[in-house]
């Protein structure tokens, strides 16, 4: 009986780990997907719970993170919204479209901000939507659409400027409509990445 317990006591112990690594590996892919069905309204309660335990994670920042987005894209989102006072940002809406500015005197964030814009306007050239948890379902849109877009993008002295047309006017509203979400989210910060993680937008 003694030797039964010594030789299955390890093999308890290799199967605990077995079961303790498999559901550890599959909260984490499941997080992702959890999150951003409760962002946009497909799921219920219980992935909610889950995404409000990594509500207020600004190490890791899940919410920033999407289907395919690089490190350095979640990067250049957490500098953006975690430094959002030093960010300088205009936009002036066209009768077929947008002019934005964005920019800061800074030079990280002014890094982070360029980065991202580029990398943005080259995911909608593309259409490669990165789907990412905290997005408003106006970019889902504009993704939809990415093939009526016309964008230019100019490196300025402290940022960024673009300008994006349409001959589409359900695009053009679009356009206005998510440039005036970026502005609201860049002028309240974490405030808005938590108000976005948590289904309540503003």
């Amino acid at each position: 009986m003694k030797k039964l317990i010594i030789i299955g006591t390890p093999i308890l112990l290799l199967c605990a780990y077995g079961l303790f690594t498999f559901l550890h590996n599959s909260s984490r892919s499941y997080s992702y997907a959890a999150m951003h069905e409760m962002h946009h309204g497909k799921s219920g309660h219980n992935s909610q719970n889950h995404a409000t335990g990594h509500m207020h994670d600004e190490v890791n920042m899940p919410g920033l993170q999407g289907k395919d987005t690089t490190p350095e894209e979640v990067s250049d989102l957490r500098t953006i919204f975690q430094q959002h006072p030093k960010i300088e940002r205009t936009v002036s809406n066209l009768p077929n479209g947008i002019t934005t500015f964005t920019g800061s005197a800074n030079i990280e964030v002014q890094d982070a901000i360029v980065s991202h814009v580029s990398m943005m306007v080259t995911r909608l050239a593309e259409g490669r939507n990165p789907e990412v948890i905290i997005q408003s379902p106006t970019l889902d849109a504009l993704f939809d659409f990415h093939d009526e877009i016309e964008t230019e993008i100019e490196r300025t002295s402290k940022g960024v400027k673009v300008v994006q047309t349409s001959e589409n006017a359900e695009v053009v509203h679009l356009l206005q409509a998510h440039a005036a979400e970026v502005s609201e989210m860049s002028a309240r910060g974490m405030v808005a990445v938590h108000e976005r993680m948590s289904g309540s937008d503003g």
